[in-house]
């Protein structure tokens, strides 16, 4: 293109500017703003510069594109030669899941999501949480990227402190061993802690004791904190196991508050930290970022203390290029803050924070472990497999669908919406749902389970010049997986994984409405269509995979 743009209008330009898109259906395969950009520089409308360079192409056209056309005010659209369609399904098929795989990279990254509390409950916030960070990762992976999967675990702070204040305070004595769900009742008392010294100022010293002696390293009080904290541990790694998540590294709290303190004179001798009513705090007002406490004047460290050395950790140590981390969208100030912190210290590196919002249950109140109303998360995973169970009594993988509309709600939306969850609309087979999904992946089973069956003798497909708009749509649909894994390995916008798993699917259906697949009559055609249904399975599984969710066989 851009040797028929220089042969028409006597310029050079740069191709970076150019934007490729897909226009509205009906108006080409392929469309440009390439005469838009040109048009002042070469002192003619958009429409002169686009008819142009139109005709320029025309000249040059190779047997890959089909058609040109101008649309107002100056558009290029393209439409791509039959045969190039279909050699996107001969690609697909050599290539399986390895198909949309961009190439490796030099950049090593490391995507820092999950970030549980111990000693409070797991809830289904900390679910779209995980489902953002792990999609992100799997699609890096995909886009030819070296990655590491992180979580930081906070293990200490005020609240655990708290939490361990209402174990001595109220449940002295207790036998542990007989409580079934742990985590539950540290979720309780920690709530019941919060209540108590809101409600009563003894309380609050009484609790602030336990923390210094936390702090001080108390022997009777760190046996509590481990033993409490590894209850924590344990139901992290069952609901990871049951998501089929995993982590290539695990961060401490606990450690990095040991490597801030540290820290914490040379912040204060380079200015980058200074003294203030005995605490100690960053000035971030002349970046209009304000004022970030490090350590309170009692001496505990507060979060920034710890993300501060965290953040050089992970570069020095692991040797990343770039830092991504998936957080609450209410703490981005504070990863402004942090990123300014580093930047001062002369640590200025590739550091990017994904904010996502809220998630609560449907007609529910907004969570809160401090209220002690949160929403555990295996209790809406088992929810949700329930209603599946409901709906599709004849189904024997309930619960493999149920997580897998579980995932797909949370990351239809993009992270800075809030979330309703809606139990009923999770599971249905029809709309924006995991199992509309992977429906159309198992009924491309049972149709490629059919033709096997049937033992045809179907010859090897040829390319054909009468392909029916709806081949035709659905072929041009998985043309575009590849650059969905560019696009979002640049944008880190994962909502489009569901976004393009749906407009797929959708494609499927139509076509299988209108187009009969396996015809006795038409070996040829049954042959090419079998090809095609092939490569739909391929790449459903794989979208499906980048988030997690199963590509069920049957439903």
């Amino acid at each position: 293109m851009k040797l028929a743009i220089q042969s028409a209008l006597g310029v050079d330009f740069a191709m970076e500017k150019i934007k490729i898109d897909y226009p509205p259906e009906g108006m080409g395969d392929f469309s440009s703003n390439v005469a838009l950009l040109l048009a002042k520089e070469v002192g003619k409308s958009p429409m002169e510069v686009a008819e142009e360079i139109a005709e320029a192409c025309r000249g040059l056209t190779s047997t890959e594109v089909e058609k040109i056309d101008v649309a107002k005010p100056g558009f290029l659209n393209f439409w791509l030669a039959g045969k190039t369609i279909q050699n996107v399904v001969e690609e697909i098929n050599k290539k399986g899941s390895e198909f949309g795989n961009l190439e490796k990279k030099k950049e090593k990254t490391m995507v820092e999501y999950s970030q549980p509390n111990t000693h409070k409950e797991f809830h289904i916030g900390h679910l779209r949480n995980v489902f953002i960070g792990n999609a992100l990762v799997n699609v890096l992976k995909k886009a030819g990227g070296d990655v590491i999967a992180a979580n930081y675990i906070g293990d200490t702070g005020t609240h655990i402190a708290k939490c361990l204040w209402g174990l001595v305070k109220f449940h002295p004595g207790e036998d542990f061993s007989k409580i079934e769900n742990k985590t539950e009742f540290l979720g309780k008392v920690y709530s019941e802690a919060v209540q108590k010294i809101e409600s009563d100022e003894k309380y609050k010293d009484e609790f602030k004791k336990i923390q210094k002696k936390l702090e001080d390293g108390d022997e009777e009080i760190v046996k509590l904190w481990k033993e409490t904290r590894q209850w924590s541990l344990d139901e992290f790694e069952a609901i990871y196991k049951e998501l089929g998540i995993s982590f290539d590294k695990i961060f401490f709290e606990s450690e990095e508050e040991i490597a801030g303190k540290k820290m914490l004179p040379d912040l204060l001798e380079k200015g980058v930290a200074k003294k203030s009513q005995g605490a100690v705090i960053a000035d971030l007002e002349e970046y209009s970022l304000g004022v970030l406490v490090l350590e309170r004047g009692d001496g505990s460290a507060l979060y920034g203390l710890k993300d501060i050395p965290l953040a050089i950790e992970k570069f020095e140590k692991y040797r990343i290029d770039s830092s991504v981390i998936v957080a609450d969208v209410r703490q981005s100030l504070y990863f402004r803050q942090i990123f300014k912190i580093l930047e001062q210290m002369g640590f200025k590196k590739k550091m990017a924070h994904i904010g996502y919002e809220f998630v609560a249950l449907k007609g529910g109140e907004s969570m809160s472990s401090r209220k002690g109303n949160v929403v555990p998360a295996q209790y809406l995973i088992a929810e949700v497999a329930n209603e599946v169970k409901r709906k599709f009594p004849e189904t024997d993988i309930f619960s493999e669908i149920g997580l897998g509309a579980v995932k797909f709600f949370m990351l239809k939306y993009s992270s800075g919406t809030k979330i309703d969850f809606d139990i009923n609309e999770s599971v249905k087979l029809e709309g924006a749902t995991g199992p509309y999904v992977q429906y159309a992946h198992a009924r491309i089973a049972s149709i490629l389970k059919k033709a096997g069956e049937l033992k045809m003798e179907v010859r090897p497909p040829q390319w054909r010049s009468n392909l029916h708009e709806k081949e035709r749509a659905l072929i041009f649909e998985l043309l575009k997986f590849p650059d969905l894994v560019e696009d979002i390995s640049k944008n880190y916008a994962v909502h489009y994984l569901p976004q393009y798993a749906i407009g797929l699917a959708d494609k499927f259906h139509s076509f299988y409405a209108e187009c009969k697949v396996i015809d006795e009559e038409d070996l040829e055609r049954t042959a090419a269509r079998l090809e095609l249904v092939k490569a739909v399975q391929i790449v459903l599984a794989e979208v499906l995979r980048l988030m997690g969710i199963s590509a069920p066989e049957h439903m």
